[in-house]
C-alpha cells in the first residue's frame, strides 16, 4: 500500500479524482513532460501510468495471465499508441494543444533527425518543463537559458530512453541504471509547474522558426519547378534564432517570389559601406549552359585537396578583411585613432573575464572588432609586426561555421565572389554591433570583457540563386540592416580634451 505521506497535497485541490491544475501546463510541454508531471503528482508507477494512457497489446501471447495485460513500448516522439483523448479529458486540455508535444506533429520532416533518448535542460526540467524541440539532433542549446542540453545521466553516463514502457520500473526523468533523478523539483509540493509567459513566447517563436525551416525543402522545390530549372542552385543562410521567426519567413518569401518571376534578374541588396554587387555572370560562359541538367564541378575529396581549398579560402578572406579594416580605420575611427593606438599599447594582458572602466567608445569598438575577427585576446599583440605570421582564428571560424556550402554547379570564381561578399556584410554588421555595445558601455562607465560577446549578435539572412552564367545569373539577396539607428550610434566628436580623458582612464587600468 502506498504511504500517505508520499501523496502531494495543495491548498486548492482539484475537484476530480486526479491531482492536476491548469497552472502546471506551459502551452508547449512535450508528452514526456506531461506524463512525468502527472505520474509524479499522483504518485503513479510507470505501469500504472501505462494502464491509464496506453491501450493493451491485443496480440499479447497467452503466457500473460488474465489481469496482467502486455503494454507496448511507446515512442513518445510519435503520437501513436497513446490515448490523446483520455489524456485531454484527464488533464482538461485541448487535444490540438497536446499534439504540440510530439515531434512527428511539430516537425513532420525531421522525425528521423530526432533523438530516441531524452535531451533536456536541467533548469527547465526543475521548472517542470520540457519541449519536443529539444529532441531534434541539431538543437544543442536551450533557447530559454542558453545552456547546453544534457543527454546523459550526470552520475553514470547512461542515456534516458524517450519512451513509456511498463517493465522499466522507474519514473520518467529518472535514469534506468542508477535511478538518479534529473528533475528532483517535480517531487516537491508546488503550486506551479510551468514557465513564464515571456519564456513561452520566446519558445513559441523558436519552434515556429524551426518548423518553417523544416518546410524549406518543399518550398524550394516548388520555386525551382515554377522557374522550370529543377537543378538551379538555391542556397539560404541558416535562420538566426536571435531574431524573430517572422523576419526570416518574410525574407525567404520575398526571395522565392523574386526568383520565381521569370525574366526578373535583379537582386535586392543593401550594404551602406561597400559598393553593392547584385549579379554575377562568369565570362566566358560555361558550356551546356542551356542544358536541362548542367555539368557538375568535380569535387576533390583527398585530404591534401581539402587543405589547399581551405588555405585558399582563408587567403581570400584575409584579403577582403584587410581592405575592410583599412576602410574602417580611415573613415569610421578617424580622429579616434590616437585613442585606439594608445589603448592597444597599454593593454598588454589577456582581458577575457575582467571588468574595467570604459574609455573611448570608437577605439573600443575597433579594438574588440579586430579581436573578434583575428582571434586575439591581448590588444597589444595587434600592433606586432610582421602581422602575416599570426593566424586569424576569427576568419577561420567564419569559414568553418558561416561560409556558404558550395554547390557542385558553381564555378570556383562564383564561390569566391559569394564568400567575399557575405564576409564583407558580416564584418560591417559586426562593427555596427560593436559600436552600439561600446557606446552603451561608455555611457554606463564599465566594460565586461568577454571573448565570446559577438556570439550574441544578430546576423542578417542572405540567399543566393543561379549558377553564374548568362542563362542563369548568380543572384545575391541580403536582408536589410537589422534594427534602426539608436541614440548611442551617433558619432562621437574627437578633440584634445577627449583624448586626455581617454588616456587618463587607460593609465588607471592595471592588471
Amino acid at each position: 500500500m502506498r504511504s500517505p505521506t508520499a501523496i502531494i497535497t495543495y491548498d486548492t485541490a482539484p475537484s476530480h479524482q486526479w491531482c492536476w491544475l491548469p497552472q502546471w501546463y506551459s502551452g508547449g510541454d512535450s508528452a514526456y513532460c506531461l506524463l512525468a508531471k502527472f505520474s509524479r503528482l499522483n504518485v503513479l508507477t510507470i505501469r500504472e501510468t501505462c494502464e491509464v494512457f496506453i491501450k493493451p497489446n491485443e496480440k499479447a501471447d497467452n503466457k500473460f495471465k488474465i489481469g496482467h495485460p502486455h503494454y507496448p513500448r511507446v515512442d513518445l516522439r510519435l503520437s501513436t499508441n497513446l490515448s490523446i483523448g483520455r489524456l485531454s479529458n484527464i488533464l482538461r486540455l485541448d487535444p490540438a494543444s497536446l499534439q504540440s508535444g510530439f515531434v512527428d506533429t511539430l516537425f513532420s520532416n525531421a522525425v528521423r533527425s530526432s533523438a530516441t533518448y531524452l535531451k533536456w535542460c536541467s533548469t527547465c526540467a526543475n521548472s517542470g518543463f520540457h519541449s519536443a524541440v529539444y529532441q531534434l539532433d541539431f538543437v544543442h542549446t536551450c533557447p530559454l537559458h542558453k545552456t547546453s542540453l544534457l543527454h546523459r545521466c550526470r552520475k553514470c553516463g547512461s542515456q534516458l530512453p524517450y519512451e513509456l514502457h511498463a517493465p522499466t520500473g522507474v519514473t520518467l526523468f529518472c535514469c534506468p541504471q542508477c535511478r538518479t533523478d534529473a528533475a528532483p523539483a517535480l517531487s516537491t509540493p508546488k503550486h506551479g509547474f510551468a514557465i513564464s509567459d515571456e519564456s513561452a513566447a520566446v519558445l513559441a517563436s523558436h519552434v515556429d522558426l524551426i518548423r518553417f525551416a523544416d518546410q524549406l525543402p518543399t518550398l524550394i522545390d516548388k520555386c525551382r519547378a515554377s522557374v522550370g530549372s529543377p537543378y538551379m542552385p538555391l542556397l539560404l543562410s541558416k535562420p538566426d534564432n536571435r531574431q524573430r521567426a517572422l523576419s526570416f519567413r518574410h525574407f525567404v518569401a520575398n526571395v522565392l517570389t523574386t526568383v520565381s518571376v521569370k525574366g526578373r534578374r535583379q537582386a535586392q541588396l543593401e550594404l551602406s559601406l561597400l559598393e553593392p554587387i547584385s549579379t554575377f555572370i562568369e565570362r566566358p560562359e560555361m558550356k551546356n549552359a542551356h542544358a536541362i541538367q548542367p555539368k557538375k564541378r568535380r569535387v576533390a575529396h583527398s585530404a591534401v585537396s581539402i587543405a589547399k581549398a581551405t588555405d585558399q579560402k582563408l587567403a581570400d578572406a584575409t584579403a577582403i578583411y584587410r581592405v575592410i579594416r583599412r576602410h574602417l580605420w580611415r573613415h569610421r575611427v578617424c580622429g579616434h585613432r590616437a585613442c585606439a593606438r594608445y589603448a592597444m599599447r597599454a593593454l598588454w594582458w589577456d582581458l577575457d573575464g575582467e571588468k574595467t572602466e570604459a574609455f573611448c567608445a570608437t577605439a573600443l569598438a575597433f579594438m574588440r572588432w579586430r579581436m573578434q575577427w583575428e582571434g586575439r585576446r591581448v590588444p597589444a599583440r595587434m600592433l606586432e609586426r610582421p602581422e602575416r605570421a599570426a593566424t586569424p582564428y576569427g576568419l577561420l571560424a567564419w569559414i568553418s561555421r558561416d561560409a556558404p556550402i558550395p554547390s557542385v554547379y558553381w564555378s570556383t570564381k562564383f564561390e569566391t565572389w559569394l564568400n567575399k561578399y557575405i564576409l564583407a556584410a558580416a564584418c560591417f554588421d559586426s562593427f555596427r554591433a560593436w559600436e552600439q555595445r561600446c557606446l552603451r558601455d561608455e555611457h554606463n562607465g564599465k566594460i565586461a570583457w568577454s571573448f565570446r560577446d559577438h556570439d550574441h549578435y544578430a546576423r542578417r539572412h542572405w540567399a543566393c540563386s543561379g549558377r553564374g552564367t548568362s542563362f542563369e545569373p548568380g543572384l545575391l539577396f541580403l536582408e536589410p540592416s537589422i534594427g534602426s539607428a539608436s541614440e548611442f550610434c551617433r558619432s562621437v566628436p574627437f578633440d584634445r580634451a577627449h583624448f586626455r580623458r581617454s588616456r587618463q582612464i587607460i593609465d588607471l587600468l592595471k592588471r
